[in-house]
């Protein structure tokens, strides 16, 4: 078979080539997504910029292949041969191999986001969803919160094997040894374990549903896992974490359950009993909510985008910073309820005479005023603040990835590396201040600011006014800071690890690697056994100063005294 005849059958919908022989054929720049080629002839092929996303090449002769830019993300690469196969730039993330895969010398393909599939391996997190893996020997392995939805694990050899918050949502496990394995909090939603060896499993608050098989006769209840289906009793269940996404447990008992961080988009919980139930940081987007009992149930930081919670009962549960666009609480019970720094738009449907903000709420809409407020950690994805003013605003860690930010003021704005904006929007040019390690806030007013939680390790803050500013928290770390630095009346810097720059003072085994004191005046300062290691140190005045026993290595000492 060429080239050609094979893209002919692949685009009439044939998908299997076992065996074939393409030895230097031209594929390149072609779509072959999920592609059979077990055992095929593929040496000296031309398959660069190739689509194999899927492609199951288990045993195939890749040798002197040109796979440059190809996509082989999630192929299965088992038994294949790559010895001199040219991988520049080729896209492994996520694909599987074993050992004895052979890929070109000095070539580490775990560098490179491969899998090895073999005994006491370590795939912590991995993303192994619907592919092969039957047969598969991964006794003692380590699969602890790896997504392996749809994954094909039958016969697999599992014993022993961490699996621990595992999802195995739709997994075929039938026939697999699961002796000794740690299934504890793991999701097999739909998964069959029929067959399976389960002997000394660990199942506790593992969840399952009526779609899951089992060996016959075994109680997955006895076992400690937990039923998910509708007018279950699930009181007090650790839960936290979960994927619940879609999942129906109306009428559910969950009182005082533990949902906390768990995704629960599109979860049907109409009416559920949550009472005192912890949901803390847990998603509810579009979740079913109307007519369940949430009375002092946690839900500080937890997203309700379009949450439907009409006759819900929420009196004297904590709502703090929880995210509620285009939320309908309009037939809901609100008293006692605590909305401190939530977030709500034009869409969030509140009961009538129920004002949001006198409790403390903040409208996100274009125009409004967001001067000073800790918005650290929200989802503002798609938001309209165009002319909003963020003004002194703590941004920490929020997601504003396509929001409308047009017009809005961000003078005095705090946002660190882990804040995301939109692509080409430079929040430096329209005043906001980055709070990483090692950047220069020389002279900048945080008067009032929110700093709790920054890392203001290694940090100039020569002349900045801290005063009343919120620093619970707060890492000062090596920061650096001088007698015109103003800090709140009691607060000690030096207690929190920051540095006085100044004339004639003790900095005796300072760790000041990498700092800029260019010009500052350091006479007659202990610097003995000081770590000033690549410290831009131009102009610096160190005259009579103590160096003895100094780390200076890389230092600059252009035009120091």
């Amino acid at each position: 078979m060429d080239a050609d005849e094979l893209l002919k059958q692949y685009s009439a919908g044939e998908r299997d080539f076992s065996g074939t022989d393409l030895s230097k054929a031209d594929l390149s720049e072609v779509d072959l997504k999920r592609v059979i080629l077990w055992r095929a002839n593929l040496s000296g092929a031309n398959l660069k910029g190739t689509n194999l996303t899927g492609a199951d090449l288990l045993g195939a002769n890749l040798s002197e292949a040109n796979l440059s830019s190809a996509a082989l993300r999630g192929a299965n690469l088992s038994e294949a041969n790559l010895k001199n196969a040219v991988l520049h730039g080729t896209n492994l993330q996520t694909s599987i191999y074993n050992e004895a895969t052979q890929f070109p010398q000095s070539f580490d393909p775990a560098l490179a986001g491969a899998y090895l599939i073999a005994p006491d391996v370590s795939l912590e997190n991995a993303e192994l969803t619907a592919i092969d893996l039957s047969s598969a020997n991964l006794s003692g392995a380590n699969l602890s919160q790896a997504d392996l939805w749809k994954t094909n694990l039958r016969e697999a050899n599992l014993r022993k094997a961490n699996l621990s918050r595992a999802c195995f949502i739709g997994a075929d496990l039938s026939e697999a040894d699961l002796s000794g394995a740690s299934l504890k909090q793991s999701n097999l939603l739909g998964a069959n374990l029929c067959t399976a060896n389960l002997l000394e499993i660990d199942l506790s608050e593992a969840l399952y549903d009526e779609a899951t098989q089992f060996p016959e006769d075994f109680k997955p209840d006895s076992a400690g896992a937990y039923l998910i289906a509708p007018g279950v009793s699930l009181r007090g269940a650790n839960l936290s974490g979960a994927n619940l996404s879609g999942v129906d447990l109306s009428e559910a008992d969950l009182r005082e359950a533990n949902l906390s961080q768990g995704n629960l988009f599109g979860i049907a919980l109409d009416k559920a009993n949550l009472s005192e139930a912890n949901l803390s940081g847990a998603s509810l987007w579009e979740a079913e909510l109307s007519g369940a009992n949430l009375s002092k149930a946690i839900l500080c930081r937890a997203s309700l985008w379009e949450a439907e919670l009409n006759g819900a009962d929420l009196s004297d549960a904590f709502l703090s910073q929880v995210n509620l666009f285009g939320a309908n609480l309009r037939f809901t019970n609100l008293q006692g309820v605590n909305i401190q720094g939530a977030l709500y738009n034009k869409a969030t449907q509140f009961p009538k005479e129920f004002d949001p903000v006198e409790l403390g709420a903040y409208l996100i809409a274009p125009g409004v005023s967001l001067v000073g407020v800790n918005l650290s950690g929200a989802d503002l994805r798609g938001a309209d603040l165009s002319e909003a003013d963020l003004r002194k605003t703590n941004l920490f860690g929020v997601n504003l990835h396509s929001a409308t930010l047009e017009g809005a003021n961000f003078e005095g704005a705090l946002y660190n590396e882990a804040t995301q904006f939109p692509e080409g929007f430079d929040p430096t040019e329209r005043g906001a201040y980055p709070i990483v390690p090692g950047v220069s806030l020389q002279g900048v007013n945080f008067s009032e600011a929110d700093l709790s939680g920054a890392n203001l390790s290694k940090v100039n803050l020569f002349g900045a006014d801290l005063r009343f500013a919120t620093l619970d928290g707060t890492n000062f770390e090596g920061a650096l800071y001088n007698e015109a630095t103003q800090f709140s009346e009691g607060f000690d810097p030096t207690e929190r690890g920051a540095y006085l720059i100044a004339p004639g003072i003790s900095l005796e085994g300072a760790n000041l690697s990498g700092v800029n004191l260019s010009g500052t005046d350091l006479s007659k300062v202990n610097l003995s056994k000081a770590n000033l290691a690549k410290a831009d140190l131009w102009g610096l005045n160190l005259s009579e100063a103590n160096l003895q026993g100094a780390n200076l290595e890389g230092a600059n000492l252009w035009g120091c005294q």
